[in-house]
This record gives structure tokens, C-alpha cells and sequence, in this order.
């Protein structure tokens, strides 16, 4: 989905959906150019701006000091390797849904059945696994999109509203604070421990808004 695609939804819905992006490029093996938005202040000014138009408060979760913590590449890259890509056996931190409890093939199985749902698929130029947290992510991103496309549509959006709260309550919010609390053991760099706790209060209270707006609309 590019900028040219986009049709007019309501703020706080693409709010939303342009988190859920954000937090997926910065969960990316770290490029030196994402390194340099970082350095530069640019990306926690990003992070800032989203999380103001955001329909619920994650302000208090957000370290903007460390998130525009970058030091040199090297070691910005190394950190990440250390937390996320290597280990004895696995990394400290795997950045797979299917690491954190459960059978792994179960895992990736499920997320592939609300893939094919909704007639997506996982990019052949990603070369992650469908359970990886940026696959996860980009997919939230394009459900929010989709029920804010369907309400301007004129269509019902509670479907989507409530794929976007089965996916989100099964996979990245079941998982994610399992990780914070072995990362935070890690002792990871500020920045590393800043993104993981925004990730984590946007799962927490996007699920809680989900809730909300299904009970919503299920009412009308």
C-alpha cells in the first residue's frame, strides 16, 4: 500500500494504521539510513506526531530521548543482532511469534489462515517468516486501513474491526510482553528498550480500543 493508493479515512484510524508501519520499519534489521533518522531526531519526531493522533494515550510509554539514541551504526547494528538475530541455540529475543509458546508450525498456520482471509500474502521480497513481528505488524497496518476504508465506503467495517482484534489478541499482544520482560533482563541499548515498550503499550491499548469500537458497533 503507497501514499498514491491512499483514500481519506478518518485521523485517528490512519494513526493507527501508520504506527503500526513505524513500528514495523523500526523492527527491520536496522538500515544506515533508518540509523540516520534515528540520530537525527526524525524518527522519535515521527513517533511523537503519531502517538498525538492516536484515539488512545500511550504517551506515558514513550522515552523520546531514547528513541533518538542512535550512537555509531556499528554498534546500533550490533545491538540488534545480539537482542534479536543471534543466540547459543536462538537469540535472547526472537522476533518470532511462534518462539514465544506453542507449537511453531501452529503458529505460523494460524497467521497464514487470517493472511489468506483477506487475500493477502507475504511479500516473496521480505524473505521473513509469516510469524516474524514485521510481517505481523504490516499486517495491522493494512486491516486498519481497510475498516477505515470500509466506514468512508459507507460499508460495515465490525468484521475487520474484529479480525484486527482476534490477530492482534493471538499474536503480537499475546507475545510481545514475554519478550520485554527477557529483553529487559538483556540490558538492552535505550533505544531498543524504548521501541519494545511503545510496541507494547500500542498492543496493549489498541486491543482495548478494538474492544470498544466492536462493542460499538455492534450496538448500532
Amino acid at each position: 500500500m503507497t501514499t498514491a493508493d491512499a483514500i481519506e479515512i478518518d485521523q485517528a484510524t490512519l494513526a493507527r494504521s501508520e504506527m503500526y508501519g513505524l513500528l514495523a520499519d523500526a523492527l527491520e534489521f536496522p538500515s544506515r539510513d533508518f540509523h540516520l533518522l534515528v540520530q537525527r531526531g526524525a524518527f522519535s519526531a515521527q513517533v511523537s506526531a503519531l502517538v498525538a493522533a492516536l484515539p488512545y494515550d500511550v504517551a506515558a510509554a514513550v522515552d523520546l530521548a531514547a528513541l533518538s539514541e542512535a550512537g555509531d551504526y556499528v554498534v546500533f547494528q550490533s545491538e540488534y543482532i545480539r537482542l534479536f538475530d543471534v543466540g547459543g541455540v536462538r537469540p535472547p529475543c526472537p522476533l518470532y511469534g511462534g518462539e514465544w509458546g506453542g507449537a511453531r508450525k501452529h503458529s505460523m498456520e494460524e497467521v497464514m489462515r487470517f493472511f489468506r482471509f483477506f487475500g493477502l500474502k507475504v511479500d516473496d521480497g521480505t524473505h521473513e517468516l509469516p510469524d516474524h513481528i514485521t510481517v505481523e505488524l504490516e499486517f495491522m497496518k493494512v486491516l486498519a486501513y481497510m475498516a477505515g476504508l470500509a466506514t468512508v465506503r459507507g460499508m460495515d467495517p465490525l468484521p475487520i474491526l474484529r479480525a484486527q482484534r482476534d490477530f492482534l489478541a493471538r499474536q503480537p499482544a499475546r507475545w510481545w510482553p514475554m519478550l520485554q520482560r527477557k529483553l529487559a533482563a538483556q540490558e538492552p541499548l535505550p533505544f531498543y528498550a524504548g521501541l519494545a515498550s511503545l510496541a507494547g503499550a500500542v498492543f496493549a491499548a489498541d486491543l482495548k480500543h478494538l474492544q470498544t469500537e466492536i462493542a460499538d458497533a455492534a450496538r448500532e
